[in-house]
């Protein structure tokens, strides 16, 4: 028996039986939570390997749709890719939660940006990519998917804690 902090008495339930209990799916706020963070973060990363040469994709470049290619490096472009990136976060972060949330494996992340990045690669031509820009390109996104990952895996175990711990 464990003795909460009201000072009633619960049995120790594994993880397992948690989840049997009662899930509960993570908030909207949470997904926008991380995808704002994920912005931040990796449009920051992004504009630096842009900046020292170790890309030709900027953050311009999730802009491509609106604008053309020779005004991808203007500042209404930078900001106009960051708010495409942000979009597009919500909805790899909404749809990471659908989809692998239940599942608590670290690797799911990197799985989840290598997918990523082939869909990314269809849409820039990834067999014309050099060494050098398919390994950054690789590594931004293997992290960001980890970033998402790990965020909403931990998001939702918090959550489902917290909820278990309140019907109890």
């Amino acid at each position: 028996m464990e003795i909460s902090k009201t000072g009633r008495k619960h049995p120790r339930v594994s993880h397992t039986e948690e989840g049997r209990q009662g899930s509960k799916r993570i908030s909207s706020s949470k997904i926008l939570e991380v995808a704002f963070w994920g912005t931040i973060i990796w449009g920051l990363v992004r504009l630096m390997a842009h900046f020292l040469n170790m890309t030709p994709y900027g953050l311009g470049a999730f802009a491509r749709p609106f604008i053309s290619i020779e005004d991808e490096n203007t500042f209404t472009s930078v900001c106009l890719g960051g708010i495409v990136l942000f979009a597009e976060t919500v909805v790899v972060s909404f749809v990471f939660s659908l989809l692998f949330s239940r599942i608590r494996a670290w690797w799911m992340g990197p799985v989840y940006g290598a997918i990523m990045l082939v869909i990314a690669g269809f849409f820039f031509h990834i067999g014309n990519w050099e060494v050098a820009t398919l390994s950054t390109e690789g590594a931004w996104y293997l992290t960001f998917g980890m970033f998402i990952g790990m965020t909403i895996i931990l998001e939702q175990s918090d959550e489902n804690h917290a909820w278990n711990e309140f019907t109890r």
